[in-house]
């Protein structure tokens, strides 16, 4: 067993390529456990390897992963019964989210779900299938052999950035394919009558540019005082209008003055704070009734001394019911008063 696993330790020592080192928790668990036996470490570092075989393990049994039951892709490959692989795809084009209307970026990553939908002659067609970052939104995109471009099925829609070179004025360069067949002698010499015939067409466009490039450059000297006055007039310019809002006590720059301006200010009018009082006195008095209202606060003082006085009489005639207090003088010696001579007998009668 000893030369065993010295040749083992050998062969992978030399399997491993020069200046390179085991991979850094394999290596610190071997740098801190030192004391541990030769068999444990000669695991840990075949382990970190993924070169471990197991004793119970014997080349009939096929390889590691067959052995463990379980695919090399790991988790990627959870639905290749299915006929889906998980993938990393990169959007091919700017698009438009379906579900929020974000726009996705060209050369956004996802975790698509591959899977072939059919076929064009030979070359399978293939379905990716992802979730958009922004609002988890199930986007599907096909490939087409046929014009060998990507398409989008569901969940977004792609973003025009096509142009006219007639309505840019600009001129179409050729693609690259078509770059390196100019350099064919044969292509070349076939394709000789369609460069003339578009030489002639673009011919009096090129000319005219070329004639306003030389209007336009063929003094560089007087472009270049005009440039220079034109700039000197622009800071004096600046230089007023920062000393006129400084003068005003203002810390932004003014504009220019103008006729609609000063048409506009001589609209305003502005009024004292005496005459806005007094107008504002005459709306109320015009506003008011020609009645006086009664006034609040000596209703509430009415209602609030006639409550008190209700109170009172109440305790007053409780206390009497009761035998706590005796009747009033004035119930006993008023003898004009009839509602008192009753009262004295009614009250003897109840004790």
């Amino acid at each position: 067993k000893k030369s065993q696993n010295k040749t083992q330790i050998s062969f992978f020592s030399a399997r491993r390529s020069p200046g390179t080192s085991p991979s850094p928790p394999i290596y610190r668990s071997l740098r801190t456990s030192a004391r541990l036996p030769a068999d444990i470490l000669l695991l840990l570092l075949l382990a970190g390897d993924n070169f471990y075989y197991p004793p119970e393990w014997s080349p009939k049994k096929g390889g590691l992963n067959k052995f463990h039951g379980q695919h090399a892709l790991r988790e990627r490959a959870r639905k290749l019964d299915q006929g889906i692989l998980i993938i990393r795809f990169e959007m091919p084009f700017n698009v438009w989210c379906g579900g929020c209307s974000s726009m996705i970026g060209k050369g956004v990553r996802f975790n698509a779900e591959k899977k072939q939908v059919g076929n064009y002659y030979s070359t399978k067609i293939w379905s990716f299938s992802m979730k958009s970052p922004c609002c988890q939104h199930e986007i599907v995109i096909h490939t087409d052999p046929k014009n060998t471009e990507y398409v989008i099925i569901s969940g977004a829609q792609r973003k025009t950035e096509d142009f006219d070179v007639e309505d840019a004025e600009t001129l179409l360069l050729p693609a690259d394919e078509e770059r390196d067949k100019l350099a064919d002698p044969m292509y070349k010499l076939e394709h000789q009558g369609e460069d003339i015939r578009k030489k002639k067409e673009e011919e009096p466009v090129l000319v005219r540019l070329q004639r306003l490039s030389d209007s336009r450059h063929s003094d560089d000297y007087s472009l270049n005082r005009t440039l220079r006055d034109r700039l000197r007039s622009q800071k004096k310019r600046v230089a007023e209008e920062k000393k006129s809002a400084r003068k005003m006590g203002l810390g932004v720059r003014l504009l220019p003055p103008s006729a609609e301006d000063a048409a506009a200010a001589a609209r305003v009018r502005f009024a004292s704070n005496f005459e806005k009082n007094r107008k504002d006195k005459r709306a109320a008095i015009k506003a008011a009734s020609i009645f006086p209202e009664p006034s609040g606060s000596a209703s509430k003082d009415k209602l609030d001394l006639a409550l008190k006085r209700r109170n009172i009489k109440a305790s007053a005639a409780s206390a009497l019911m009761a035998g706590r207090a005796k009747p009033s003088s004035w119930s006993t010696q008023s003898a004009g008063s009839g509602s008192a001579r009753t009262a004295v007998p009614i009250l003897a009668r109840r004790k």
